[in-house]
């Protein structure tokens, strides 16, 4: 996943985000950019901040996903197949996965996505690969986090949003999720897809 500094996503955002763009916070600062970021945010809206000035963002609907590198619609499967198919581009990968109550399963880029998916009370946690890399990832009420592709994530819910020290390969750094709430009316394994996308580094 490729994701840009704010001054370079800034020209690209709808009207949602302009309002809250600005400098890119410096790592370990930034508090003021990021708290308005993050407050103009829209109720569809799904972001990643990073200490270092990295965002992404996407406006995510029931059968959408739309942002400046993220283009994904949801549509019912092809005839004979249970589920719902996952098509377009994300970070300039075209994508093709199929999410049925099991899982998901299909190409990201020419890597393979598979995905057990399974709900546990508070949420669901999917196993298996996004972008060909080892996946085991838990996303609920309280907390995001295990392997998304070639990231770890160690995020814990403070109000609104998910806080918590990510690593892409590199040293960890801080960074905040701000999850939709209209993602409750997707499917599981279409949910777990759509975040492994977003999330997975």
């Amino acid at each position: 996943m490729r994701s840009r500094l704010l001054p370079v996503l800034c020209l690209s955002l709808g009207s949602s985000l302009a309002a809250g763009c600005g400098p890119a916070p410096a790592a370990g600062g930034g508090h003021a950019a990021r708290t308005d970021i993050l407050g103009a945010a829209g109720p569809s809206e799904f972001i990643l901040l990073t200490a270092r000035g990295e965002l992404v963002s996407a406006d995510i609907e029931p059968g959408r996903v739309l942002g400046p590198d993220v283009n994904l619609g949801v549509y019912a499967a092809d005839s004979g197949r249970d589920g719902q198919a996952v098509r377009g581009v994300a970070f300039n990968q075209a994508v093709s996965v199929t999410a049925t109550h099991e899982g998901a399963t299909g190409i990201v880029g020419g890597a393979p996505l598979e995905l057990s998916v399974t709900r546990a009370d508070t949420g669901l946690r999917a196993r298996g690969l996004v972008g060909g890399a080892l996946s085991d990832y838990r996303v609920d009420e309280r907390q995001i986090a295990g392997v998304i592709g070639r990231c770890s994530y160690e995020l814990t819910r403070s109000g609104r949003y998910y806080e918590g020290p990510r690593s892409c390969g590199g040293q960890p750094h801080q960074v905040t999720v701000l999850l939709p709430r209209g993602l409750s009316s997707w499917s599981d394994a279409a949910l777990a897809t759509a975040l492994g996308l977003l999330l997975g580094g």
